[in-house]
């Protein structure tokens, strides 16, 4: 589809009534919520996944459906500063981190029955979510690494690196704004010095890898909620795997084919700079970009969408 028709269409439905569902509250409209008793009909899911892996457009699929709300980054500054607390271990209190989640679920099981959560943010507190908030079900998102280092690229990812040889710990990113500061993790201790040296394309492929690893390895230690891997090469425009989440997930007022295929118009924008396609890398790219895969997060093959 031409951009320029995809970014009307989206500009559309962020006008619609359907995106007014999970727009995002005030504090004074979700204290109203704080007596809500989750009964046995409301459902709470939680996605979790690296960023540019279909969260957004995953979440609204459920969103498109009067019994579910679908958010996607709805505290996105919030949920940003949670991942740089957690990833860096800070000695911060996230008590009202979680409050804030809490509520805006339970506003959404309250108005709709059911509450769908996506952030790329959540990646290194999988079991102290799912322990806190309580879900019924847990995603786990993933997308080829190489489709999503290109998009991570096109995004801007690690663009602003000019001091490199100065820096040796977490900085200050002016080019957009504090919320950039805080969801540009890098790296901890002595691999800092080594991964200043690579390439933009090895510095994101770090950042797939151990964003990825993390969610992994704590994904494979939940026991008491279900738990389904979604890649987005199974499931993106699938509308017989759509029919499934249909049926599991107790959509009403199911979608015909022509409506999901739609949902794509829908999903968040593509990047603001030019496409940079692995065809183009270089060979220390390609070289950086493998060795990283094959040292951090070798799993990608392997995983099995469950839906």
């Amino acid at each position: 589809m031409n951009f320029s028709i995809y970014k009307t269409k989206n500009l559309i439905y962020k006008i619609s009534k359907e995106s007014f569902k999970y727009k995002r509250p005030t504090y004074k409209e979700l204290i109203k919520y704080q007596n809500f008793k989750k009964k046995k009909f409301n459902k709470l899911g939680i996605s979790f996944g690296a960023g540019r892996s279909g969260q957004s457009w995953f979440s609204k699929i459920f969103n498109s459906h009067p019994n579910w709300v679908g958010s996607n980054e709805r505290f996105a500054d919030y949920e940003a500063f949670y991942r740089y607390v957690s990833f860096y271990k800070l000695p911060i209190n996230i008590d009202n981190f979680f409050r804030l989640m809490n509520l805006s679920s339970k506003k959404d099981m309250a108005q709709y029955k059911s509450s769908l959560i996506a952030t790329p943010y959540l990646s290194f507190g999988v079991k102290e979510v799912t322990k806190i908030l309580k879900p019924d079900y847990i995603f786990f998102n993933l997308r080829n690494p190489i489709n999503t280092i290109e998009s991570l690229h096109k995004k801007g990812w690690y663009l602003n690196y000019e001091n490199k040889k100065i820096i040796d710990s977490p900085h200050i990113d002016i080019s957009d704004s504090q919320y950039r500061s805080f969801s540009r993790i890098i790296p901890k201790g002595k691999f800092l010095r080594e991964w200043l040296l690579l390439t933009r394309i090895g510095k994101i492929t770090w950042f797939w890898a151990t964003i990825n690893k993390a969610i992994y390895d704590d994904f494979n230690k939940i026991q008491k909620c279900k738990k389904f891997f979604v890649k987005l090469e199974d499931v993106n425009q699938n509308y017989d795997i759509y029919e499934k989440l249909s049926k599991r997930f107790n959509f009403e007022n199911k979608l015909t084919k022509r409506k999901f295929y739609g949902i794509i118009n829908k999903a968040g924008n593509a990047g603001d700079y030019n496409d940079y396609r692995y065809k183009y890398w270089s060979n220390l790219e390609k070289k950086e970009f493998k060795n990283i895969i094959e040292k951090i997060f070798p799993y990608y093959d392997v995983i099995k969408t469950n839906i």
